[in-house]
């Protein structure tokens, strides 16, 4: 369930008290704020001092922790009062002392001294940590119970963990096993969707903010660089978080920005730190930490055993590119996860590796969805949903007493059991690996690809076009690229079920194309020659002539607010006085590419060409030069000199070489050769993927600005 954006704390708000939570205390406290020692040049980058653009330092310094006062052994507050117990742990702004209140439960302040709040800045970022740990209420999140201060100290009072953290986990362990790793990780998930869903990012998930409760279920804690986006588009900037965890979008996305996905690559750090023992880009020098970052510099150890399941899914979230990246959901989607699962955590874990050989794939199959729905990862069933589940359980029954009657009337002697069978037999599911495992391919590929696409976006800025002042206009030009957007489309689908027979393959038509084109919109407009001979000028004004090469004509064609264009139809020996100027630039045009320009293509006129043609549009980026004609032909003259052209509504696509040979072929055809044949240099499918970039952004072209 989304929830709205965070509100701003105020003074008052600050000793606001919110429900207490119990938690029993089991065992013996460790550390909370969970030191990463074991983990070298791991301090957390302080968002506030610009210095950590470059965070590396070489001379230590005091941390802000130690200006914390030790609280009394009586903390008296508004209406109840505390008793300070022994000392858990220290952080680099704060420090945490176990408390008690008078009813003897048992909670941890976390310490922060009001000496280390020098300026409005770390003020605020102190309440907004409050305000969004406060704001926080998931079984995987450390609960968030009060805060008051003294004049000493700010205290936040928190459920305590009395099991330590992950950090410590690993320390004691050196490596986890697999079984237990997913039962951490879909714990941890439940957490992250939880904060996603009202737009916090937590921007420092590390092994030692992950705490144990006395369940060994795992607790998230330590909102200190948390962020709230005020909508799901917004960006931050802020470098910040713990070097080892540090998504290489932080480092690298000074324009940019980060966002969500932040979260998901510190997921993928710390599943390798737990499988593999240390961080993947773990290094002495904490700069070449972040270059091993910036280039996805890590790998698996031989020595160290780890699943292949267990190798892609860190590897895909350990994605550079953060669109690359699964979401939560695909990641419980991972073939990976339906490996060993157990039903819980033993209290022996901080010690020796549990034993879960011996728990069948079915008991698995139980545990995960279990888990997933302790976690709040699975979505609320609908009523339709929960009546069919009801019906397939009423179904499951049934044969389970046909099957036990059947049992009864041919025993031997009494059974040794009457059971039916457990009731756990609801729950059975058949799981086919291989079909998972398909999916989670396509998953990725549609990933990559939308990366690509964001990355095209980028990219494919028009550096000019021609204006078109007529929104109806528009509208027929967006029409005509979603359509064959759709060709295309349809055409990859027809590819991947194995393509077409030959019956039903379209019939190859050379399309009409630009031959010769003249870009001299500074003065006059944009000058064309067509495979007819045709010669057109595009007017900056937005009116075109085309005179046309077998015959003394021409046509004069304009906007029209009710039918997009207009033409008129001319003899050149009865044109009208006004259009003289016009017919003079079209022929000065029309000598000058005769004399300095060479023809692209053999094509020429056809018997099936029985409309004259005219471009619409053209626009120049970067890649290519895009034309729009008048019966529904693209052209795009790449800037390697390879051209193609789309026609037939996204059926056919003709490819012009460097050396001007022409060729049209059925879209679905190249797409099953796998490139333009014979022309393997030609980056088929690359280009494609422009063509269709460009066509998507012009579909979406319908105002005029």
């Amino acid at each position: 369930m989304s929830l709205g954006p965070l509100k701003a704390i105020n003074d008052k708000q600050l000793n606001t008290r919110s429900k207490l939570v119990h938690t029993p205390i089991k065992g013996n406290t460790a550390d909370l704020v969970g030191k990463e020692n074991h983990f070298k040049q791991t301090k957390r980058l302080d968002p506030n001092n610009d210095h950590h653009h470059q965070p590396a330092q070489k001379k230590k310094r005091e941390k802000l922790s130690a200006l914390c006062k030790t609280p009394p052994s009586l903390i008296k507050t508004r209406g109840k009062d505390y008793h300070r117990g022994h000392f858990l742990g220290e952080g680099g702004f704060a420090r945490c002392f176990q408390i008690k209140d008078d009813s003897g439960e048992i909670f941890a302040a976390k310490t922060v001294a009001k000496a280390s709040i020098k300026s409005e800045k770390t003020r605020k970022k102190l309440l907004s940590e409050i305000q969004i740990h406060k704001s926080m209420a998931h079984p995987n999140i450390v609960q968030f119970i009060d805060c008051f201060e003294d004049d000493s100290n700010v205290y936040i009072l928190l459920e305590i963990c009395p099991n330590g953290s992950l950090m410590e986990l690993l320390k004691r362990r050196k490596v986890l096993t697999e079984p237990e790793v997913r039962f951490f990780t879909t714990q941890i998930c439940g957490a992250i969707k939880y904060m996603h869903s009202r737009r916090v990012i937590h921007r420092d998930l590390k092994l030692g903010n992950i705490f144990f409760d006395s369940n060994y279920n795992l607790k998230i804690g330590d909102f200190g660089l948390a962020a709230v986006l005020a909508n799901e588009s917004e960006r931050k900037y802020t470098i910040c978080g713990t070097p080892n965890y540090i998504a290489p979008e932080v480092l690298m996305g000074k324009h940019s920005g980060h966002s969500f996905e932040v979260d998901i690559w510190s997921l993928g750090v710390m599943l390798y730190a737990l499988l593999i023992g240390k961080p993947p880009f773990q290094a002495r020098d904490v700069n070449t930490i972040y270059e091993r970052i910036k280039c996805r510099d890590f790998s698996f150890p031989k020595d160290k055993p780890i699943s292949d399941e267990g190798k892609i899914l860190i590897r895909d979230i350990l994605s550079l590119d953060p669109i690359e990246r699964p979401s939560l959901a695909e990641i419980m989607d991972y073939v990976w996860f339906r490996g060993t699962f157990p039903p819980s955590i033993p209290s022996t874990v901080m010690s020796e590796a549990p034993n879960f050989e011996n728990i069948p794939e079915e008991q698995s199959l139980v545990n995960f969805k279990d888990c997933m729905e302790k976690s709040l990862l699975l979505e609320s069933m609908s009523s339709d949903k929960i009546q069919r589940q009801k019906k397939d359980y009423i179904s499951s029954i049934k044969s389970s007493i046909d099957k036990l009657e059947e049992y009864q009337q041919n025993r031997p002697f009494l059974p040794h059991s009457l059971s039916p069978g457990g009731t756990k037999q609801k729950y059975k599911e058949v799981v086919d690996i291989e079909a998972q495992r398909r999916l989670n391919d396509l998953a990725r590929e549609a990933r990559i690809r939308r990366a690509q696409q964001a990355v095209l976006r980028k990219e494919l800025i028009a550096t000019s076009t021609n204006v078109i002042k007529s929104e109806i206009s528009l509208r027929i030009l967006a029409s005509e690229c979603h359509l064959t957007l759709n060709g295309i489309v349809e055409a990859e689908a027809q590819y991947k079920m194995g393509g077409l027979p030959k019956s039903r393959l379209p019939k190859i038509k050379h399309p009409m194309i630009v031959t010769k084109w003249v870009d001299y919109s500074n003065k006059h407009g944009f000058s064309y020659q067509l495979s007819t001979e045709d010669i057109g000028v595009l007017f900056n004004n937005g009116t075109t002539v085309l005179r046309l090469a077998d015959a003394e004509e021409f046509w004069y064609i304009s906007y029209d607010d009710r039918e997009g264009w207009v033409a008129s139809h001319y003899l050149l020996s009865e044109k009208p006085r006004e259009l003289s100027r016009h017919l003079e630039v079209v022929d000065f045009f029309a000598k000058y590419m005769k004399a300095n320009l060479s023809r692209v293509s053999t094509f020429g006129r056809e018997e099936y060409h029985k409309d004259d043609v005219f471009l619409r549009r053209y626009t120049r980026y970067k890649p290519f030069v895009m034309f729009e004609l008048s019966d529904g032909t693209f052209q795009f003259n790449f800037k390697d000199h390879h051209k193609m052209a789309i026609s037939d509504g996204g059926k056919l696509v003709t490819y012009i070489s460097p050396s001007h040979e022409s060729t049209t072929y059925p879209l679905v055809e190249v797409l099953k050769y796998g490139e333009i044949p014979g022309y393997p240099e030609s980056n088929f499918r690359e280009k494609l993927t422009l063509i269709k970039e460009g066509l998507k952004q012009k579909s979406t072209i319908v105002t005029v600005d």
